[in-house]
């Protein structure tokens, strides 16, 4: 008999019954989860913010292994243990590519963390010996099932859908740690919901107000927390300080860069060896180099993230081609770089999406129906944008100052 029990906030207990799953979670690219926060830049509007994709990855492992435990015993599925261990390895591994303020990093370096997490899981030597001893396939089939190519579909929608033990997870973890109640939802009346037939999982349909409250959870979260204007504007601040050193090196100039950094940042094709050494501390001790830059941008960008001192959000319409000229133009006239000091963000809000991706309840009949057909209440979870300004406050000002009094016409226009 083999057993570890670990303790957690969300779950209570986290139980591995698999030393192979326990050997997974004690390599060096799955604790490098511990040095990376699940919510990114978060920290900087809640406080308590500052749980880890460690502690999401072993979050996800238990509610799959309480998801398949349900299953094996009211509908005889997975029957087979290889696509146990699969489902168990992919909701563990499904993280393990991420990279330190994970969103906002991608998007500037040009990094994908789930090409990074299928590279991390068949050429890392100790994650690909250990699944190995399974058999020469499973790494692969593990990578399918994250690329959801089709081969093992009950597994991938467990893993990425509208109802999945990822986001299953974080909701309740992030609820936790950042203090709000909306966020919760029962997840063991959840997971009781969950049937499979003919390989596909289903939710039953009796199970109909336990998904609307999950999906109001989501909707809610994703609007007062995941997209909080606050933490937008850190990320932009990230992004323009990463931004910043990427012209600056490929303008020739001399910029101090951690090595673990170096060879990410300078647009090279890293080794899983090198980009496994990337992790927040790396950044933030990047950043403390930075602040003391000979750069002026780049000294002020870090050091308004290491002391928060963010950009302004401003909510409001798209602005027009000649207003935001007239932004840039002004934001130039008070000293402000508009490359690096103006910018916009259109914020996605999810609702309920239906094109090939809803949720299907199953009847006691065996009828199938997505669940917008049943429930009015979620036929109004429309997906929606929100446009947002971000400015250093300076600029914007509160004074008679011509230039910020110009700027404020600007912004409150249409607001």
């Amino acid at each position: 008999m083999f057993e570890k029990v670990l303790k957690d906030p969300v779950h209570d207990e986290i139980l591995f019954e698999d030393p192979l799953l326990w050997t997974l979670v004690n390599t060096s690219a799955f604790q490098r989860l511990r040095r990376i926060r699940q919510l990114g830049t978060s920290y900087m509007t809640f406080h308590g913010a500052e749980h880890t994709r460690f502690a999401h990855s072993l979050g996800a492992y238990e509610t799959m292994r309480k998801v398949v435990s349900h299953l094996q015993r009211e509908c005889d599925w997975p029957n087979n243990q290889r696509e146990v261990r699969l489902a168990l390895c992919a909701a563990l591994l499904h993280d393990v590519g991420h990279g330190p303020f994970s969103h906002t990093f991608e998007a500037v370096l040009d990094v994908h963390h789930e090409s990074w997490t299928y590279r991390i899981i068949m050429e890392d030597g100790a994650l690909r010996s250990t699944l190995d001893e399974v058999d020469e396939a499973f790494a692969a089939d593990l990578v399918s099932i994250l690329r959801k190519d089709g081969r093992f579909p009950g597994i991938e929608a467990l893993i990425s859908s509208q109802l999945d033990v990822d986001r299953m997870d974080y909701m309740l973890r992030d609820a936790l740690s950042t203090g709000v109640s909306y966020g919760q939802f029962e997840l063991t009346r959840l997971i009781r919901s969950f049937t499979v037939r003919d390989g596909r999982v289903f939710v039953k349909r009796s199970s109909l107000h336990t998904v609307e409250q999950y999906l109001l959870a989501r909707y809610f979260m994703y609007v007062q927390v995941y997209l909080h204007p606050v933490t937008v504007g850190s990320d932009v601040l990230v992004e323009k300080i990463l931004t910043r050193v990427r012209d600056l090196l490929r303008a020739g100039e001399r910029v101090d860069i951690p090595p673990a950094l170096e060879e990410v940042i300078s647009g090279n094709d890293p080794s899983v060896e090198a980009y496994l050494r990337l992790d927040e501390s790396v950044l933030l001790y990047a950043f403390h180099l930075w602040s003391e830059s000979r750069d002026a941008i780049l000294k002020d960008l870090s050091s308004r993230f290491l002391d928060r001192r963010l950009f302004a959000p401003i909510v409001r319409d798209k602005p027009s081609p000649g207003e935001w000229a007239a932004l840039r133009t002004t934001a130039k006239a008070v000293g402000f770089h508009p490359d690096y000091y103006v910018s916009e963000r259109v914020c996605n809000i999810p609702g309920y999406d239906i094109l090939g991706h809803g949720i299907t309840l199953i009847g006691a009949d065996g009828e199938e129906t997505d669940l917008s057909q049943i429930s009015k209440l979620i036929r109004t979870l429309v997906p929606s944008q929100e446009h947002r300004l971000f400015l250093p406050k300076e600029l914007i000002g509160d004074g008679p100052d011509p230039l910020s009094h110009r700027v404020r016409s600007i912004l409150y226009s249409k607001s």
